[in-house]
Formats: structure tokens, sequence, C-alpha cells
């Protein structure tokens, strides 16, 4: 082992330090510890001039003692041009104080036309600025910014035990594709309605009122009020809790499950901004995608993809939670409202099994809706079943029948919205549709892919607006658009091969997974899916209270 040998200690009982220097240091020059050190700050007992605003004359400050000094001749040697300059007109004191002046004047005066601006309604596009760009008002660029900096909250808190799987980012989302192809062999086909079906039906549930047409003949001028409604809203039953998936889950051949409403999510991912989440459960060779009671599924979002988004600084009524529990019962209120009350002479068109959420005795006082259960072969060895939900049904030119699915956008302040539906509506529906494909690109998209998943016919949308700005329980039905699906995908640029490629890459990615319960969330801050594995036991307790009232309610 190598030996160890203490230095040589020198006391010095007169005072602090060594007494005297090493051999080895004795022609070493010696330079004093830096002003800024601590350390010299102690040591520096040359160091007084430290703090004295000028040095002596021939002092030298600590530190400094090899500092470079020019010599004398050397003293007027100058590499650059130090002379003063001289003093332009608004450097002097009145010129200065002139142009402060007028600074002043031209503020006050943009403030003037901010105000005015502001108090007439108008928008950001109306005002140029000199280089010809949009000029923003300064509560824009407050709201701006403090999106910018506001941080959202998950769906559901991330708890320690949650673990990351994956990552699944948008931007490589948006390079994936998956054509689907109606049959095993041969090219798309499209009927005469201008629709590329790529399911079929298995299962077909409950019952659907008729559409009532007056309703098409509404404009801006002979507005008709929304009216309330007693009918509850629609309950989004769970994949898992769903009696007809139990049942076909017997059947091999099918292994993946869902909604219209989660799997359309999942196709438009890539288009959401909100946090949302979907569970995911592997069970033996099956895949089942489901949601939590109350999800954030349920409810319709406002302005998500909208340059300035709401946010919970304004108005109450503004906020982003209000504004979409207000889009929610809108879109429940216009449905029933555009339904036409079934009659002998007119009934109900049924399909062939019974509604299996709500009671024949119990039809009339819920929402009527009839479910199509549909597979979907995606590739070998995956078929995908989905419940649909089927709206309403109408007439044709020729009498066939049609399928509907009604839906309700609705406007709750035109100076966020960017075009006044009022003055719009009617002469430039496209203008319209077009700031609402830029303000709800997410929430257009999955009515378009829950049309196309459920195999409907029309997509009926409806242009619903408060009667006043301020008041979010008075609103107008001042018109109504039917588009084809297919047709309203290609207007709102949705790339259904890119969907069905987010959708396979999902599924593939869940399949691998071993047996047990995870979770998709869309990150609240960042456009990116993650997916956590999470305990078995993990958002039953929910379920089991829900299931424990409905029994309550049976027995009762």
């Amino acid at each position: 082992m190598a030996s160890f040998r203490l230095p040589v200690l020198e006391g010095n009982p007169d005072g602090w330090g060594p007494t005297k220097v090493p051999e080895q240091l004795i022609k070493v020059p010696y330079q004093q510890f830096s002003k800024s050190e601590p350390l010299g700050r102690i040591t520096d007992w040359t160091g007084a001039l430290r703090f004295q605003g000028r040095f002596s004359q021939g002092a030298v400050p600590a530190g400094d003692q090899y500092a470079y000094v020019h010599e004398e001749d050397e003293a007027t040697f100058q590499l650059v041009d130090s002379s003063r300059p001289a003093r332009s007109y608004f450097s002097r004191g009145v010129g200065r104080l002139r142009s402060n002046q007028a600074f002043r004047r031209q503020r006050n005066k943009d403030f003037r036309n901010l105000a005015d601006n502001q108090r007439d309604g108008r928008t950001q596009n109306q005002g140029q600025n000199r280089r010809g760009g949009l000029q923003r008002t300064g509560r824009q660029d407050y709201n701006r910014n403090r999106q910018f900096n506001k941080q959202r909250e998950p769906s559901v808190p991330i708890k320690a035990e949650y673990v990351v799987i994956e990552d699944m980012e948008f931007h490589r989302m948006a390079k994936l594709s998956y054509p689907m192809k109606p049959k095993a062999s041969g090219d798309r086909e499209v009927d005469d309605k201008g629709k590329i079906d790529v399911g079929e039906d298995i299962v077909s549930c409950g019952a659907l009122d008729w559409y009532d047409k007056s309703y098409d003949r509404v404009t801006v001028k002979s507005e008709k009020p929304l009216l309330r409604t007693d009918k509850p809203l629609l309950k989004h039953v769970s994949t898992t809790d769903d009696p007809v998936i139990r049942r076909l889950t017997k059947n091999e051949e099918y292994n993946v499950f869902g909604t219209d409403a989660i799997i359309s999510t999942l196709m438009a991912a890539s288009r959401s901004v909100y946090p949302w989440d979907i569970i995911v459960q592997r069970v033996q060779n099956k895949l089942f995608f489901d949601k939590r009671s109350k999800s954030d599924l349920d409810f319709l979002t406002v302005n998500e993809t909208a340059n300035e988004q709401p946010t919970e600084d304004g108005p109450a009524v503004n906020t982003p939670k209000n504004l979409s529990l207000e889009a929610t019962l809108v879109n429940h209120t216009f449905l029933q409202q555009v339904l036409k009350k079934s009659s002998e002479s007119e009934p109900r068109y049924k399909f062939k099994e019974p509604n299996p959420f709500v009671s024949a005795d119990d039809l009339d006082k819920n929402v009527c809706n009839g479910y199509k259960y549909r597979k979907f072969q995606i590739a070998d060895g995956i078929t995908m079943v989905v419940r649909c939900t089927i709206d309403a049904v109408t007439s044709g030119p020729s009498g066939e029948l049609n399928l509907l699915n009604v839906k309700a956008l609705n406007e709750w302040d035109p100076r966020f919205a960017g075009v006044d539906w009022r003055s719009k509506l009617d002469t430039q529906p496209g203008a319209v549709l077009a700031t609402e494909m830029k303000n709800n690109s997410l929430k257009l998209a999955r009515w378009t892919l829950s049309a196309l998943l459920a195999g409907a016919d029309t997509l009926k949308v409806g242009f619903v607006s408060r009667a006043n700005p301020r008041d979010p329980s008075q609103h107008a039905i001042l018109g109504t658009q039917q588009y084809r699906p297919q047709e309203f995908a290609n207007n709102i640029n949705l790339n259904l091969d890119n969907a069905w490629g987010v959708l396979y890459y999902i599924i593939r990615v869940c399949m691998d997974l071993e047996e047990g319960k995870y979770l998709i969330m869309k990150d609240p801050n960042k456009p990116i899916l993650r997916l956590y594995d999470i305990p078995d036991e993990s958002f039953e307790s929910e379920n089991e209270e829900e299931s424990d009232q409905e029994t309550e309610k049976t027995a009762k």
C-alpha cells in the first residue's frame, strides 16, 4: 500500500498565517486574491482603497500589481475617435421635450381609435398597420399572452403508479395512411348517394322519429326560438356496460370493440387541443376502448381550435366549461325540437330489436334514438365492432328512406366567432362554415366520422345563436344545412385514409400489450398522446356507484 505522510504544519502564536515562505515558492511571484472572492476580502489587508470612489495618485488597488500600464509616450495613442459627436436637435432639451409630446399625442390618438374600434365591435381584420399586416387590439394581445402562459390541467390526475408505455406524437400521426376498402377484393365503390361504406350492419336496435322538414326553410329573417325540452340528456353507456356488445364478444371473429364517440375521437386525435382520456382494456385476445363516467367525451367543445380560445378570465358565462355545457344542451334541445311527434298516421321507424337502454314504457319520456352495431374489417385478424348512433329518419326525393345524424353549432358571441351569423348566414353560408371549420375543427371531424361509421345518408347541421350575447339561456334557430358525410369530409379537409391510419396504428400498439387496463390521454399542453399502464382497479369505484344507484331505482 502507498504510504501517507503528514504535511509540515507551522505554528504562529503572534499572528495569522505562515511565518515564512516555503523554499519551493521563494522565486515564484505572488499575486493577491481578487476582490470579488470572499476569501480575498478577508486576507487582502492592503485593499483599504477598494471602498473609495477614486484612487489616490500613485496608489495601486489590490490585485493589480501585475496589471499593464502605458508608458508616458503612449498616453496619447488612440485607435478609435473618442471625440464627442455633435448633438442632434432631438438630443437637446427642447427637441427631446417636443418629441416626447408628439409621441404622447400619437399614443393617445391610437388609444382613442382602439376604444372606438372596440365600441363598434370591429374585428382585428379591419385595421392594418403600415406594412399591410393585421392590426391586433390590446385586449386580444393580452388574452393571447395569458393563454400562452397558462397551463391546462389533465383530464384525470396522473398518479405515481401510472407508467408511461408509449408517446404518440401528432406530427408523426399526420403521416399515417391506411385506405379502407368495402370489400376484400376490388377497389372502393361509390353508390348513387356518393357514399363509400366500409362497414357492415350486424345488429340494429331502437326506434327513430321523423325529421320535420319545415326547419329547412328557416332563415335569419324567419328565425325560430329554441324551445326547452323536459327530456333528459342521452345517456352515454360505456362499451363494457353495453349488453349487446357483451353478447357480441362471444363471437371469436370480433376482437376490437368501441363506440362511435370514442372511435371518432381516436381517428381525429391530431386535431384536438383540450385534454381527454380513453380507457383501454385488454382481455385475452380482445380489445375494449371504453370511457370513464362523466367523461369529457360526453360534452361538446367550443372554439377549441380557434386562434383565441375561451379563457377562465373572461365572463362567467363564457368560460370553457360553461360554453361546453351550453353547446351540449343546445345540441340536445335542437334535436328534440326538429323531430316530429309520433302519431298513428306517422309512427316511429323501428329497427329489428328494441332499444337496449330504454324500456318501451319509458320511450316517450326519454330521447328516442336508434343504434347500429357495425363491423369493420380493418386488417387480417382485426375486426372492429362499433356502436353507432342514428338520430332521425326522413324520406328522400324519390321516397327512399334516409338516416340522419342531427347536430347543432351554436354562436355565443359574434365578436369572438369572427363572423356575425345574423348578417352572413343567409348571404354567405360558406363563410360561416369556413369560420366554424377553423374554430371547431375537432368537433366537425368527430361528427363527420361518426356519420361515416354509422353509414348515415345525411348530416343535418343547425345554426343556433344566442338571442343576447350575455344571456346563455335564450337561443334562436337561424337556419339549417345538410351535407353528405363523404362530401362534408372533403369540405373540412378531413383525410379519411389518415384517420383510418391513426386508428389502425393505435389498435396495433394496444394489441401488443399484455392483459390489463391502460389509459390513453391527450397531453393537456402538448400535441401528443400518451399511453399509460394503470392498475386494474382504476376508475372502478365510479362505475360501481352508478350501477348501485341504477339497482336502487329499479328496485323502487
